[in-house]
C-alpha cells in the first residue's frame, strides 16, 4: 500500500527515520512500516487491523504518551497527512520517539533548578556570614574610636591608628561581599532622586585627594557643558561606582595622573524615555592590565594579578559589583589598556535630565538639636556594640538600660519607665521583630504599647524598611551607628528636640556650640591646637572683611558681570572652606557654577549666599562674645 501512495517510500523511510502508519478514516491501521513495530513493541504484521486509538488531524503536530504492548510508556511526536488510496480517504501518520530527549530536558531542568537553589543558598550564606562578621567588626571600630578620643602616648596612638586602618580595610571587603550577595539574590534596590552630577563626581574624587597628593599624582576631573546639571537616578550607587574606579586607579598608579571625564555618549542609541546616555571614563597612568586578563577582569573574585605574592591586595569583587550596578541601571561597561600603559575604565549610563532644575532657596535654620535627657532601653546582644552605643548616649546625658535579647527587653519595660527603645533586629531567644510585636500588642498592660521603637540593623536589604514599619517600629538605623543620625532619630521618634526658627535664634545666641554645617568649631579648634585666641583673631578678621566682599559681588551682579561674580564666589569659597563654614562654602560653589554658566538663577544663588553668610557671621560672633579663657 505504501508503494501505491508513495512510489519512493523506501527512500522516504530511510530519510526520516520515523515510524509510518496508514489509517483509514475510522482510525484503523491499514499498514505499518517496520519501524512502527519496534516503537509499539509488537511482532511484525501485528498492527494492521487494530485501532490506532488517537484522533488524527491532518497537518498538525502533537505530542502524546504512548503505551506500548510491553506496558512501557513512551513520549512520541505525531503528524498526520491526508492522502488518497484510490477512492478511499486515508491518513499517513509519522511517529517519532522523543522519550530520551524529553528525559534529558527534564534532567537538565532539574539540574538548572538545583544549581539556582545552590547559588541562592551560597549568596544567602555570604550575606549572613558577612553580617555576622560585620557586627563584631563594627564593635572593634567603635571601641577603637572611643579609645582614640582618650589620652594616649604617641606609640599607643600609632598602634591604634594602624588597627583602625586594618579594620577599615576588612570592613570594605565585607561590604563588597555583602553588596555582591545582595545583587546575586536580587535584594539590591536602586533609588531614584534628583542629584547634581558635578557635585556627585566631586564628592567621589575628593576622598582620594590626600592619598593622590601623598603619592605625587595629579587627580583631576571634567564634566562637559552638554551634561545636564541635575539628573534623575541613584546618586549613592553612582558615587559607589566612581569611588571604586578612582580608588583602584589611585592604588595602581605610582606616578603620573588619574583623570575622570563625563560627557554625552556619541555611540549610544537614542533612548525612547528621554534619557541621555552619558559616558563616564576613569583613566590612569598606572601599571595597566595584561591584554589576556582584560576579558576576565569583571569576573567575581578575579584580579589581574592572582599570585600569592601580588603587590596589591583585595577580594577581587569591586569590578564585578561595578559591572552589576551599571547593568542594573541599563548601562554598559568596558576597559582598555595594556600592561605598563595604564588603564581606562568606562561605562555608559542613561540618565534623565530633571524637568526644572532650579537652585532651592536656603531655608531658615530649623535645626534638629540633641533631645533632652532620655531614659533609653538598648536591646543589643553584642557586648561591644552595647558598650559603644551606651557610651555615645551617656556622653550626651542620657540614661541607658541594656538588654541582650528581645525577651529581656520586654521584661525590662515592665520594670522601668522608658522613653524610647533601640531594638537590634537579630538577637538570640527572641529577635527584635517578635519583641516589637509583643510590645505593640498591648496585652501586658504594664507599659505603653505605643512607646517609640527604633530598629538597629547591620545591613538594610530591599523590603526591610517595609517589614520594620509593618512590625510596628517607628524608624531604623544602619550600623555602624553615627551619633548625629542617632540623635536625630531619637528626636524624631520621641517628638523632642526639634527647634523652631525662634528657638534656634535664641539658642544660637546663648549656646557655645554652633551647628557644624554652619561653623565646624570643634574641627577648627583641633586645627588650631586649642588656641582660642588665634581663632578669635581669625573670626574677627573674617567678619570685618565680609561687608566689602558682599558689596563687590552685588556690584558685579548689578552690572551683569557674571564672570567676575563667579571669580569672587570662587575666592570666598576657599576662605569658607578654611574657616570650616560648610553652609557658606556650598552656597559659594552654587553661585560660582550658576555665574559661570551665565544662568539667570545667579541672583537667587547670591541671595542664598547672603543668607549663609549671615548664619556664618552670627556663629562666629557668638564665639567672639564668649568670655576669654582664664
Amino acid at each position: 500500500m505504501l508503494e501505491r501512495l508513495f512510489p519512493d517510500s523506501a527512500q522516504l523511510l530511510k530519510l526520516v527515520g520515523e515510524a509510518l502508519l496508514v489509517l483509514d478514516k475510522d482510525g484503523v491501521i491499514l499498514h505499518a512500516a517496520p519501524p512502527a513495530d519496534a516503537l509499539f513493541g509488537t511482532e511484525p504484521g501485528a498492527l494492521p487491523g487494530t485501532a490506532f486509538g488517537v484522533p488524527s488531524v491532518a497537518g498538525e503536530y502533537s505530542e502524546l504518551d504512548l503505551l506500548t504492548r510491553g506496558g512501557d510508556w513512551k513520549i512520541v511526536q505525531m503528524r498526520a497527512i491526508a492522502a488518497k488510496d484510490g477512492d478511499s480517504d486515508v491518513y499517513v501518520v509519522t511517529l517519532r520517539d522523543v522519550t530520551a530527549e524529553k528525559r534529558l530536558e527534564e534532567e537538565l531542568e532539574s539540574a538548572r533548578k538545583a544549581a539556582t537553589v545552590a547559588d541562592r543558598a551560597k549568596s544567602n550564606f555570604l550575606a549572613n556570614m558577612t553580617h555576622e562578621i560585620r557586627t563584631p567588626m563594627i564593635g572593634v571600630l567603635g571601641m577603637t574610636d572611643l579609645t582614640l578620643a582618650t589620652e594616649l602616648t604617641p606609640q599607643q596612638r600609632e598602634y591604634l591608628e594602624m588597627a583602625r586602618h586594618s579594620a577599615d580595610s576588612l570592613l570594605d571587603i565585607l561590604n563588597d561581599i555583602l553588596d555582591y550577595a545582595k545583587i546575586e539574590t536580587g535584594k539590591l534596590e536602586l533609588a531614584e532622586s534628583e542629584f547634581n552630577i558635578r557635585e556627585t563626581v566631586n564628592e567621589a574624587i575628593r576622598v582620594f585627594a590626600p592619598l593622590a597628593e601623598k603619592k605625587g599624582l595629579k587627580l583631576a576631573w571634567t564634566v562637559a557643558d552638554a551634561v545636564p546639571p541635575i539628573c534623575l537616578g541613584d546618586p549613592g550607587r553612582l558615587r559607589q561606582i566612581l569611588v571604586n574606579l578612582v580608588g583602584n586607579a589611585v592604588k595602581f598608579t605610582d606616578q603620573g595622573s588619574v583623570q575622570v571625564d563625563v560627557r554625552p555618549s556619541d555611540e549610544a542609541p537614542a533612548d525612547p524615555d528621554g534619557r541621555i546616555p552619558l559616558l563616564f571614563s576613569v583613566s590612569d597612568t598606572g601599571i595597566g592590565i595584561p591584554k589576556d586578563k582584560l576579558g576576565a577582569i569583571f569576573d567575581s573574585f578575579t584580579q589581574a594579578d592572582g599570585s600569592t605574592s601580588r603587590r596589591y591586595q583585595g577580594a577581587g569583587l569591586g569590578l564585578a559589583i561595578f559591572k552589576h550596578l551599571v547593568e542594573m541601571m541599563d548601562g554598559e561597561v568596558g576597559v582598555s589598556g595594556g600592561e605598563g600603559r595604564g588603564s581606562v575604565f568606562f561605562f555608559t549610563l542613561p540618565l534623565k535630565p530633571a524637568e526644572h532644575p532650579e537652585i532651592e532657596p536656603v531655608q531658615a535654620p530649623v535645626e534638629k538639636v540633641a533631645p533632652p535627657p532620655l531614659t533609653i532601653l538598648l536591646a543589643e546582644d553584642n557586648p561591644i556594640n552595647q558598650i559603644f552605643i551606651s557610651e555615645l548616649l551617656t556622653q550626651q546625658g542620657h540614661k541607658v538600660i541594656t538588654a541582650h535579647t528581645g525577651r529581656r527587653a520586654v521584661d525590662a519595660l515592665k520594670r522601668h519607665n522608658v522613653d524610647v527603645v533601640l531594638m537590634d533586629i537579630q538577637m538570640p531567644v527572641m529577635d527584635g521583630m517578635e519583641a516589637t510585636r509583643i510590645i505593640r500588642s498591648g496585652d501586658n498592660g504594664r507599659f505603653d504599647p505605643d512607646i517609640p521603637i527604633i530598629a538597629l540593623t547591620a545591613h538594610a536589604l530591599k523590603g526591610d524598611r517595609e517589614r520594620f514599619l509593618q512590625a510596628g517600629m517607628n524608624d531604623y538605623l544602619a550600623k555602624p551607628v553615627d551619633l548625629d543620625d542617632l540623635l536625630a532619630a531619637l528626636a524624631g521618634a520621641t517628638g523632642k528636640g526639634v527647634a523652631t526658627q525662634a528657638d534656634v535664634s535664641a539658642w544660637a545666641a546663648a549656646a557655645v556650640e554652633t551647628p557644624r554645617h554652619v561653623l565646624d568649631y570643634p574641627w577648627l579648634l583641633e586645627k588650631a591646637r586649642g588656641n582660642t585666641d588665634f581663632l578669635a583673631r581669625l573670626f574677627a578678621a573674617f567678619v570685618s572683611d565680609q561687608p566689602s566682599s558682599l558689596l563687590k559681588m552685588k556690584e558685579a551682579l548689578d552690572a551683569g558681570d557674571l564672570g567676575r561674580l563667579g571669580f569672587l564666589a570662587h575666592s570666598l569659597k576657599g576662605a569658607a572652606a578654611t574657616m570650616g563654614a560648610g553652609e557658606l562654602k556650598e552656597a559659594c560653589l552654587k553661585l560660582e557654577k550658576t555665574a559661570k554658566a551665565q544662568s539667570p538663577n545667579s541672583a537667587l544663588a547670591f541671595k542664598n549666599l547672603q543668607t549663609a553668610m549671615d548664619h556664618t557671621v552670627a556663629a562666629m560672633q557668638s564665639h567672639l562674645e564668649e568670655p576669654a579663657a582664664t
